[in-house]
């Protein structure tokens, strides 16, 4: 039994039940959430994660169970599943009081592996996969943190599946696995309520608990698997049963007889599992299993048994016979270029590349007026050394395709590609007149053209192209005969028009000369591009803005817009379509105070672009501010620091922008203080270097001080 449960590991860590085991628990389990639930008319329960079902006879009840999960199932089987039963009694019209009455001394919990290999023979492959199932442990195959989680996510739903399955099938495996009990101290006729829970809760998992009423009684006999029905096929037979009729079994025995119907015996040694998700809707209203055949013709009869959870097997059903057939076509004949005979016939010849089929019947002819169909016989069954048909007397307007198809013994027949017979005709048709177009805001164009006249005429062919200089595509991909074409548009395009050609073309496929090009105008739906704000210049008596232009090529207008901080609307400072306006001043704004810019461009169909880029800015002030007083500048050993001490009496809101340089004149903003500020600690400096520091006062309307420096500063 341990050999076998090494080679489960490797099966389940190779992901051979992750299709087949999930689905069985939901079947296996549905009767019973729909006996124990009660459905609230305003709102769902939440789905529970334990569940039960029994059976019945006239001495027992036998009580079986499984979790929805894997994390569920490890939980409850570690505590360990409380059975209690209670007696549905009335007095006086009215229910009592249920008296619950516990069945098991203790907790029932899997047998441990020891106890499975007393319990089990060693040879017994089926009871070391049980063991396997729960005592198995997932194993990761992926570096990936994430796809390991999930890969072993799949891994111990596959060992939760198949453990139940094994349930399923054999109830003493179900014993081992802590998953059944069968209740022998019932009074026959007496109905009971039984209640299952787990003994302890782990509050990170906790565990349902299962209800079920049951009375002790000659239970409902397994009903068979009548609607069976078989379909025959090369090498293989598909059996089909009805879903609704076996839809209390979760597994099924499929079972072949060759000798009429003598003996039976199963066609795979474990029942099967359909492979059927119960969240999907639409599953079909049929199971389905196919038995491959060694050799067709070979006929065998076949029965369908169903399996419950509590292992038992239906009686046997209908019996089908089937057979796999022939369904293999001959080689397809080659068909050959036509001969036209006495200007009224047509000569039809073909070829069998290689071997002909040895069971090889003969060929027909077909034709049809399309390449597409449908074909009609015009011969016989003409025999297998056969390599010429003559159709006689054909010539007339309408096309003539022809096939041939070898047909085998069992019935089964191969077409050739068809083959266009055609009379000698070189005149095209005229070049087809009034091609006319209209497109709509969604880009659908509407082309329309007068029809040809030719008794001949087969149809048009329409082209378009991009460009009037550019090669023309074609656009339809069959010969249409109407003289109306919708074509549909992509518009997010930068190219403003569309061209359009139309030629006909008559049975022997002359083409006509094109029409002369229509020329569509797209509608514009692609706004332009957005404009870009690269300068912005304040000063006392304006603001200057530049920007580049939109690079979309039908950008007419720039719109400049303007608004305060704060505000939600725009306002025009201007609007010009001259291509050389990328700059304007604005000398309406208010000073100090603080505005946001930003350009919009509009193309020639009125589409505007987003916005470019929002800077902000104002006037400067004018007149100068009181800054900083008495700015001293010392190196503080202790600290590796020059410490900066100033003086500031005027008013406040300011802030304090702080400059240092390396010779005379400060050149780089190091710091921005509030208007609290008195000081600074500069820490970055380097040994041997000397410093000059200087402060200004920015005040919130734009206006600034002077520079107010220090002496300067050696670091030794």
């Amino acid at each position: 039994m341990m050999n076998t449960m090494k080679g489960l590991v490797h099966a389940t860590q190779t992901g051979f039940f992750l299709m087949s085991v999930p689905f069985l628990l939901g079947a296996a389990f549905s009767v019973a959430g729909a006996q124990t639930g009660t459905a609230s008319e305003e709102k769902a329960p939440p789905p529970r994660n334990l569940h039960l079902v029994v059976r019945t006879a006239p001495d027992s009840i036998v009580l079986r169970w499984g979790t929805t999960d894997y994390v569920t199932w490890k939980t409850a089987a570690a505590a360990g599943y409380v059975i209690e039963r209670a007696e549905l009694a009335k007095r006086g019209g009215a229910s009592l009081e249920p008296q619950w009455k516990r069945l098991t001394e203790a907790p029932l919990k899997p047998l441990r592996i020891e106890d499975w290999k007393l319990r089990f023979a060693p040879e017994d492959s089926l009871a070391g996969a049980a063991v396997q199932s729960f005592y198995g442990e997932s194993i990761s195959t992926t570096n990936d943190p994430f796809g390991s989680l999930y890969e072993m996510y799949l891994q111990q739903q596959n060992l939760h599946g198949f453990g139940l399955f094994l349930a399923d099938i054999r109830p003493d495996l179900a014993d081992g696995l802590g998953l059944r009990f069968a209740d022998r101290s019932v009074e026959r006729g007496k109905p009971y309520v039984y209640r299952l829970y787990a003994a302890t809760q782990n509050p990170d998992n906790p565990v349902d608990t299962a209800f079920a009423v049951a009375t002790a009684k000659d239970d409902n006999p397994l009903t068979p698997v009548t609607k069976l029905t078989a379909v025959e096929d090369e090498k293989l037979v598909v059996l089909r049963w009805d879903r609704e009729e076996s839809a209390a079994y979760g597994g099924f025995v499929i079972e072949r007889s060759k000798d009429g119907g003598g003996s039976f015996t199963r066609v795979t040694p474990l029942p099967y599992l359909p492979l059927v998700n119960p969240s999907v809707e639409d599953v079909g209203s049929y199971h389905e299993y196919r038995v491959k055949q060694q050799r067709n013709y070979e006929a065998a009869q076949y029965r369908v048994s169903g399996v419950n959870a509590f292992g038992m097997l239906s009686p046997a059903g209908t019996v089908v016979t089937a057979m796999g057939r022939d369904k293999t076509a001959p080689r397809q004949p080659a068909i050959l270029p036509h001969e036209i005979v006495d200007e009224v016939s047509v000569k039809i010849s073909w070829e069998v590349r290689d071997t002909p089929d040895k069971d090889l019947d003969g060929f027909i002819i077909a034709k049809s007026e399309s390449p597409d169909g449908p074909y009609d016989i015009i011969s016989d069954l003409l025999p297998v050394g056969a390599r010429t048909y003559t159709d006689s007397n054909v010539r007339d307007l309408p096309p003539h395709y022809y096939v041939v198809s070898a047909v085998d013994t069992a019935g089964n027949s191969r077409m050739s590609a068809p083959m266009f017979a055609v009379f000698p005709d070189s005149i095209p048709p005229a070049t087809p007149s009034g091609l006319v177009g209209s497109v709509d805001s969604s880009g659908v164009v509407l082309l329309r053209w007068t029809s040809n006249t030719e008794q001949d005429l087969q149809g048009y062919r329409v082209f378009y192209a991009n460009d009037p200089s550019h090669e023309f595509q074609q656009l339809t991909t069959t010969i249409g005969t109407d003289t109306i074409y919708t074509d549909t548009l992509t518009l997010k395009t930068l190219s403003k028009h569309i061209y359009y050609k139309v030629t006909a073309l008559d049975w022997n496929f002359n083409h006509s000369p094109f029409t002369p090009a229509l020329e569509v105008k797209k509608p514009d739906i692609v706004p332009p591009s957005a404009p870009v704000i690269r300068d912005v210049q304040s000063a006392v008596d304006a603001v200057t803005i530049s920007w580049y232009r939109s690079p979309t090529s039908d950008a007419r207008e720039h719109v400049l817009l303007r608004r305060r901080v704060g505000e939600t609307q725009w306002r025009e400072l201007l609007r010009t379509d001259e291509a050389s306006r990328t700059t304007h001043r604005d000398e309406g704004a208010d000073a100090g105070e603080v505005y946001e810019y930003a350009v919009q461009a509009r193309d020639e169909d009125g589409l505007l672009s987003p916005l470019s880029n929002i800077v902000n800015a104002r006037k400067v002030a004018a007149g100068t501010r009181p800054g900083a007083e008495q700015l001293v500048a010392r190196y503080d050993a202790q600290s590796n620091a020059v410490q900066l001490q100033w003086r500031f009496t005027g008013n406040r809101p300011c802030e304090f922008y702080l400059y240092r340089g390396a010779s005379a004149s400060p050149q780089v903003l190091i710091r921005t203080e509030g208007d609290a500020a008195s000081g600074y600690a500069d820490r970055d400096v380097r040994s041997g270097a000397t410093y000059v520091y200087a402060v200004k006062v920015v005040y919130p309307d734009g206006g600034e001080s002077p520079l107010v420096r220090a002496e300067a500063v050696s670091i030794p």
